[in-house]
């Protein structure tokens, strides 16, 4: 009997996940039949739908009740896509609002396969009751870090640690000479500028990063300045770009030689600071949220960082400057540090050598991942 799963992928990093796990479900059962919601990147692993995942990319407390309505909407929609193709399992990545509600509408809708949550709500950060909500919700989770497991299983949800999928690629093997030649810079400065992939990102960080990577070009001889944009904020990020302004904007192609070929960066944060670390470029991140938003997160959110990596290695590896922190003058300044080429190299060094012990052993958590799901459905 044939056997079917369908993936579900509400935002960008989600899809990314959706691509791999996709890929890798095919290679261990090319019979195994997969639908799913998500994005570009799953339709270009061959599993695409006309559901539009655009309006789930939200973050933030302020932000989720401003489209409330819309994401109440989008849960009706997955609910009765998935429940029409009686899939044998649902792999729910990620997002944590937008997917817990489409578990506990499956449930309701009286859906009898798996429901698999990959990715786990960050409870060793802020909100520890998500453990019990989700184990009421779900059937197993997969988890993403080692240390996830007992916070989930005290509440009897079964639990998988697969691994984190940013260290499936090799972020440091991009062509730094091939980049230089194709844009003609030869060895000028690079300064690589990553405005987010949100549009509340680019509407709330934009101003600060795009100023903050003019200043720092202008304190360092000959610096050239780079951005691979997503599509998902393009049309906005290009209508706020100045049309004087010395950024040249990439395509998401061009992402692993632009990390290769920059000197630093520069960079809201998110998931592209991880993949930035691997690749040994020294980062300087920066994040704002409504401010509404941001009091209540103060508030609940434990670790002293943000960012993963410095999370993890429980130090600054890369400078933070979050909400009125996050000034021109800081982030530049802190950026500008990395004129001297020795501390550079160092801090490269450093990045490398945390990322690679988060990294572990194991092999590519997207396979992990993969037989962790044929596992959960028999196969």
């Amino acid at each position: 009997m044939t056997r079917s799963v369908f993936i579900v992928a509400a935002e960008r990093s989600g899809d990314s996940l959706g691509e791999g796990l996709v890929r890798e479900l095919r290679k261990l059962d090319p019979d195994l039949e997969i639908h799913g919601i998500g994005g570009t990147a799953m339709a270009g692993a061959g599993v695409g739908s006309d559901y539009d995942i655009s309006p789930l990319s939200i973050l933030g407390f302020v932000e989720a009740l401003k489209v409330y309505p819309t994401v109440v909407k989008k849960v009706h929609e997955a609910v009765n896509l998935i429940t029409a193709k009686r899939s044998d399992a649902v792999v729910l990545i990620d997002s944590w609002g937008f997917t817990l509600r489409v578990a506990k509408g499956l449930r309701k809708a009286g859906y009898r396969g798996k429901i698999v949550k990959y990715v786990a709500p960050q409870v060793w950060a802020m909100r520890r009751g998500r453990t019990k909500i989700l184990a009421n919700a779900v059937d197993h989770l997969l988890t993403i870090h080692s240390f996830d497991a007992p916070y989930f299983e005290s509440d009897g949800l079964s639990v998988t640690y697969v691994g984190n999928p940013v260290f499936d690629t090799d972020y440091r093997s991009g062509d730094a000479d091939g980049f230089r030649l194709r844009h003609g810079i030869g060895n000028a400065p690079v300064i690589s500028v990553w405005f987010g992939s949100r549009l509340s990102e680019i509407e709330r960080i934009f101003d600060v990063l795009h100023a903050a990577a003019l200043r720092t070009a202008g304190g360092m001889d000959g610096a050239r300045l780079f951005s691979v944009v997503v599509q998902s904020v393009r049309e906005r990020l290009m209508e706020k770009l100045p049309d004087s302004s010395p950024v040249n904007l990439l395509n998401e192609e061009d992402k692993l030689d632009l990390m290769a070929a920059s000197h630093l960066a520069i960079a809201c944060s998110g998931t592209v600071t991880t993949q930035l670390a691997c690749a040994g470029v020294p980062t300087v991140v920066a994040y704002k949220l409504a401010p509404l938003t941001f009091q209540i997160a103060r508030f609940l959110f434990r670790p002293e960082y943000i960012s993963i990596v410095n999370i993890a290695a429980d130090a600054p590896l890369m400078a933070e400057f979050v909400q009125h922190r996050a000034t021109v003058g800081a982030i530049s300044d802190a950026a500008l540090a990395y004129r001297d080429i020795t501390r550079q190299q160092i801090n490269s060094a450093r990045l490398i050598a945390q990322t690679a012990k988060m990294q572990g052993e194991g092999g590519k958590a997207s396979i992990r991942a993969a037989s962790a799901v044929l596992d959960i459905i028999g196969c």
